[in-house]
């Protein structure tokens, strides 16, 4: 005989033990009575729902997962079916009003901002908020010089929706555009082409340049001998010549492969490189970066000095295996110091028999040895110590030209102002005016990023001014060019990626110094992107990506990026001087 549901109303057998339907056990109502039966609500409240919120069981075996959910929490409290003796069955319809009139009420659901995460960022924000509205917290939290705003979450970072695959064409290694503000820290494309040009030429309201232009008008009319040379000092970023070396390619394959240039006589960091050249050294030279722990400031051109004492150190200077230039050394030129008691030191030409050189001398004072090659062409030369001890600094490597030769000169850690604080004037004078460049590069202010306070920044202005000055006193008709930091980028809470604050500080400063001094600028962070460049470029993929995790070394790719922006400056300046020159002589009838 078929039965009712007293709750849902369904049809169930006779012998059914449990509601097919709403999961209600039948025997409920035989055991409390037949006022529950009677009343359908508030056998709903003891089955644990409400009327059109009846759950769907497929088996007995469903019922306790439904009774044990939060509407069901006085079943759980009082179980039911109740099963047993008479005795049991009447102590059990003394407790089931009990059961019916204790009931909680429904909860509501909870407001989303009572929610955990919702108090959580809530606290974030207040938290964070405090030292702008008083300012004094944040002084006594250490964030005197540092601006705030940097530290805040940008909310959009709590709540991210980034497009896959977007790009941003308006930098170097670019792709397509983008829509919206967190594309812009989207990664770029594998494929996307690497975008070199600047819009954002030398500045030269001076003309500081035209002398090292007129130089190299006459290596561009292939004139005997026409050699122009660039000396570029500067950081850690140039230290591999990723950058200079870019450079150098590219102005040798316009007017002319006249020399590697000067190459420190050994590597002191693991990371020091030279392209265009294979440069091979002994070991056994201890090497003195410039800095303070020379007692005399005596670094060389290069900035880093090496002794070595007994023989068999040596440095090998070979033709470059790869490329298109760098392939010819007519002539190296050593760059040593002659001092009371030196040792001395051999060079040689393609493995013939060198001739020995002496370092002694009455005081200590720079001193140069050069040797040709018998013919131009694949040469290679060696620089061997013989006894004693000696001090050498480097070699430079030239063709008889023309041509332009490219000196890398970075020091790891270095600053501007270490040129004042570490380098003696003297010494720094003798190899300066030895050297002769056309075009002295300073290429400063990573390290400056570190630090910039307004009391640092003032002596940054300082050193630099000074650094201009003393370049002036060795080579008084030199061209100079300050060239500014890249971006750097900087990972602020919750990871993004920034621009440190100090670098359009430190730009800014030297372009301002460089114009008052009359030298010529090149704002190397501006044309690579200006602000948040180094984020697009760590998202990057592939060769397109242009900066290493340190968000401040260019990668493989990213210095000749920066490579191609400097020398695309310099000859957009050098095609402007020539159109100038020409109607100067047009003018005057020549």
């Amino acid at each position: 005989m078929n039965m009712d549901c007293k709750v849902c109303g369904a049809q169930l057998r006779g012998d059914a033990k449990f509601c097919n339907k709403c999961g209600v056990p039948l025997s409920i109502f035989s055991r409390l009575g037949s006022k529950f039966a009677d009343s359908k609500s508030e056998m709903t409240m003891v089955a644990g729902h409400d009327e059109g919120e009846v759950p769907t069981v497929d088996s007995p075996s469903r019922v306790a997962p439904t009774i044990e959910s939060p509407a069901s929490a006085p079943v759980v409290k009082s179980p039911v079916p109740v099963v047993g003796s008479p005795a049991r069955v009447a102590a059990a319809e003394r407790v089931a009003p009990t059961i019916e009139t204790s009931a909680p009420k429904e909860k509501r659901p909870r407001h989303i901002l009572l929610s955990k995460p919702a108090q959580t960022i809530l606290f974030v924000f207040i938290f964070a908020s405090l030292p702008l509205f008083i300012p004094t917290l944040g002084q006594m939290l250490g964030m005197k010089d540092q601006p705030y705003g940097e530290m805040l979450p940008d909310p959009r970072e709590l709540i991210t929706f980034k497009s896959s695959g977007a790009s941003d064409s308006s930098i170097p290694g670019g792709g397509g555009g983008s829509t919206t503000v967190e594309e812009t820290y989207a990664a770029t494309g594998a494929d996307a082409p690497v975008i070199v040009g600047s819009d954002h030429p030398v500045e030269d309201p001076a003309k500081a340049l035209d002398s090292f232009y007129a130089s190299l008008a006459r290596t561009d009319g292939k004139q005997a001998g026409a050699i122009t040379r660039v000396t570029h000092y500067g950081d850690s970023p140039i230290t591999n010549d990723g950058i200079t070396s870019t450079v150098r390619r590219l102005m040798q394959t316009r007017f002319g492969d006249a020399g590697h240039g000067f190459i420190l006589m050994d590597r002191p960091w693991a990371w020091y490189n030279h392209d265009a050249i294979t440069f091979t050294s002994g070991g056994g030279w201890d090497d003195t970066p410039m800095g303070p722990g020379s007692s005399t400031g005596e670094f060389g051109l290069g900035g880093v000095s090496f002794r070595a004492s007994g023989p068999g150190k040596y440095a090998r200077f070979a033709p470059a295996t790869t490329g298109e230039t760098g392939k010819n050394f007519s002539r190296m030129e050593v760059y040593y110091q002659a001092e009371p008691g030196g040792g001395q030191f051999s060079v040689s030409v393609n493995n013939e028999s060198g001739h020995s050189i002496s370092t002694s001398g009455d005081a200590p004072v720079s001193a140069f040895h050069e040797i040709k090659a018998s013919k131009s062409g694949e040469n290679t030369f060696e620089v061997k110590t013989t006894g004693g001890s000696v001090e050498l600094y480097g070699a430079v490597l030239e063709n008889d030209g023309p041509g332009v030769v490219y000196d890398s000169l970075g020091v790891n850690g270095a600053y501007a102002g270490l040129l004042v604080s570490a380098m003696n004037q003297e010494h720094w004078a003798e190899q300066l005016r030895h050297r002769n460049p056309n075009l002295v590069v300073i290429n400063y202010g990573t390290n400056e990023s570190q630090y910039a306070s307004p009391d640092q920044m003032q002596r940054y202005e300082k050193d630099l001014r000074e650094v201009i000055r003393r370049v002036r006193v060795a080579l008084p008709n030199v061209s100079i060019l300050v060239v500014s930091p890249m971006d750097r980028g900087k990972r602020a809470p919750g990871g993004k990626i920034i621009t440190m604050p100090s670098i359009p500080l430190i730009v800014e400063m030297q372009r301002r110094v460089a114009l008052e001094e009359n030298c010529a600028f090149f704002n190397t962070f501006q044309a690579m992107g200006g602000n948040g460049t180094m984020a697009k470029w760590a998202a990057g993929k592939g060769k397109n990506h242009l900066v290493g995790g340190d968000l401040t070394h260019p990668t493989a790719e990213g210095g000749v990026v920066v490579g191609g922006l400097i020398y695309e400056a310099l000859n957009d300046g050098y095609t402007k001087y020539k159109a100038r020159a020409g109607n100067q002589l047009v003018a005057q009838g020549k």
